[in-house]
């Protein structure tokens, strides 16, 4: 009883955070990642099996070696997936300090509290993979077989076969993060807080890509059996599929068939067994991707909760340290007063050093690295003489890019840094949101827009050419600052400060924004393609830009911020009376 109540406990743990508003949890966001998970698997079944069904006089060999590619696509997503899983969990993954505040003082044994831990992690790991995998096992093999002739205990032991494979791969992946996670823990000691951050950060940034950019890797993959694809984890996994599956599918008997697909039937008959043979003794590679991130997890897992984690003490360093020159040049030019300087530093601190933050933008980062490699491949695919003929996309990359970003900043500053923070500002409040919003808005244009304009720049010198590529810049780091300024124009929480509040109408205003942001993307790439042609023109289409700056300087005082509202969330069915 005492242990399944703290792994229960633990389980909870993964739904539960402090900065969330009173009735407020991750109940929801997990049941919608889940229910993703299974949509996925079944669009993706649906979608990939198709072929089969309609597939004219069905064969055997044409029907295995069009499954492998297939095998080779569910177990690549079952990794990608399973991996970020495990890093977006990263901090949950072992016991932290305040596991030791909860248990520490009381009767029960440190063994007791590591184990409950460890059956947490791996009940979360197999319910995320069993989504991930479960739809696709049951629909891909029937369908795939659904024309031949088969019997029903082969079909069951096909779909046993997908089920075990992509469960496995999903698992070794999951593992390999926490090995990763847990040896360099063991390895760096306390200096391992240094670099958690900054490698779980890049970890989402190469995961998201690799997963939104798998249909053009997998595209590429048309030889599995080459020397580069054998050295893939997924191509292992595929390998220990077809040493558990056999001849299945390729050794059912066949029918008549015409003359011509007859011999297409050799052709893919022949290829399929060339692959099998080469692959099938991956399979040792795939039991070892899994059995060793396993036993090396646990094993460092174990080591480094020896103890329990003691509370983090921290020290008081200089202030800004680490920016050097450029926070004195700052405060003497655009922050000269103290709220707006307070915004634009905390703003900083908060993208950069905090973890709930960090995550969000290193995912948006991740999925604007994805759109722009698309549409500046495609716009490369197209160069253009002059302005005129040129697709709207190579101009459309920016605005995109920025869109995706600065939607994650919208959502990071309704995120609080911390529930200390969230009491120091109630304290020190000054009752003077102007000018802390102020730093906030320079604070997301120096940490997000500035960068993405920058790094798009040398693209767009080769696309555009210098002239265009400086002034299409100009036009985004104008866009960007006018998109801060509006979605923090009438805000009613401080930012960063108060605690979250899921949007109630995500799941009906999220498409239609979706659609119409993609109009409006593709309306002022339009616009801008025009406006770029002559001075007078790019002058007209700055100023209406600039003109969006202007609201927020004379909105004035933002009443709404000096109420006590501003800095939680009011719990549902509740009713302030704020007498002032």
């Amino acid at each position: 009883m005492r242990d399944r109540l703290l792994t229960q406990h633990f389980l909870q743990r993964f739904l539960e955070n402090d900065l969330l508003s009173p009735e407020a949890d991750r109940h929801d966001a997990i049941a919608m990642v889940c229910g993703g998970l299974l949509t996925l698997g079944l669009f993706l079944s649906v979608l990939i099996s198709m072929k089969f069904v309609f597939m004219p006089f069905q064969s055997p060999g044409r029907t295995a070696l069009l499954a492998l590619g297939d095998r080779l696509t569910f177990v690549s997503i079952a990794m990608v997936v399973m991996a970020l899983v495990a890093v977006v969990a990263w901090d949950a993954l072992s016991l932290d300090p305040r596991d030791t505040a909860m248990f520490g003082p009381l009767p029960i044994a440190s063994a007791v509290i590591v184990r409950a831990k460890l059956r947490a992690v791996g009940i979360m790991a197999g319910g995320f993979a069993l989504a991930i995998s479960s739809l696709s096992s049951l629909f891909h093999p029937l369908l795939m077989v659904a024309k031949l002739p088969i019997g029903l205990m082969t079909v069951l032991a096909l779909v046993v076969i997908h089920l075990t494979v992509t469960l496995a791969a999903g698992l070794s992946a999951f593992a390999a993060v926490v090995m990763l996670r847990e040896v360099l823990r063991a390895l760096l000691g306390a200096g391992f807080n240094r670099v958690s951050a900054s490698l779980q950060a890049v970890l989402i940034v190469a995961l998201v890509t690799s997963f939104l950019l798998l249909p053009a890797m997998l595209n590429r993959a048309a030889r599995p059996e080459s020397g580069q694809a054998m050295l893939l984890p997924p191509v292992w996994f595929v390998g220990l599929h077809e040493a558990l599956a056999g001849e299945l599918v390729a050794g059912l008997p066949g029918r008549a068939l015409p003359e011509r697909i007859a011999r297409q039937e050799d052709r893919a008959a022949s290829r399929y067994r060339e692959i099998s043979t080469a692959i099938r003794p991956l399979k040792w590679r795939a039991v070892g991707a899994l059995t060793w991130p396993l036993l090396i997890a646990t094993g460092a897992f174990l080591w480094n909760s020896r103890r329990l984690p003691l509370p983090l003490v921290g020290h008081r360093g200089g202030r800004y340290r680490g920016l050097g020159f450029f926070p004195r040049v700052l405060t003497l030019t655009v922050l000269r007063s103290p709220p707006t300087q307070a915004g634009f530093f905390f703003t900083l601190q908060c993208l950069f050093r905090s973890g709930p933050h960090r995550v969000v933008m290193a995912g948006c980062t991740a999925v604007s690295i994805a759109l722009a490699t698309v549409f500046l491949a495609a716009a490369s695919r197209s160069l253009a003489a002059d302005l005129q003929s040129l697709p709207p996309h190579a101009l459309s990359t920016q605005t995109v890019v920025l869109s995706v970003l600065l939607a994650g900043f919208r959502h990071v500053t309704r995120l609080p840094a911390d529930t200390r923070a969230n009491r120091l500002f109630r304290l020190a409040w000054i009752a003077d949101s102007r000018l802390f919003l102020a730093g906030v808005r320079r604070g997301g244009f120096a940490g997000v827009v500035l960068p993405a304009v920058l790094l798009l720049v040398p693209p767009h010198l080769y696309l555009l050419g210098t002239r265009l590529a400086v002034m299409h810049a100009v036009s985004g780091l104008l866009l960007g600052a006018a998109l801060i300024s509006l979605i923090t124009l009438r805000t009613s929480q401080l930012p960063f400060v108060a605690s979250y509040a899921p949007a109630p109408d995500l799941n009906t205003v999220g498409p239609v924004v979706l659609v119409g942001g993609l109009i409006a993307v593709s309306l002022l790439a339009r616009i801008e393609r025009f406006a770029l042609q002559d001075v007078e023109s790019t002058a007209v289409f700055w100023g209406v830009l600039a003109m969006t700056l202007l609201p927020p300087a004379f909105q004035g005082r933002n009443m709404a911020l000096d109420l006590p509202s501003a800095f939680d969330v009011p719990a549902s069915g509740t009713t302030r009376l704020d007498l002032g």
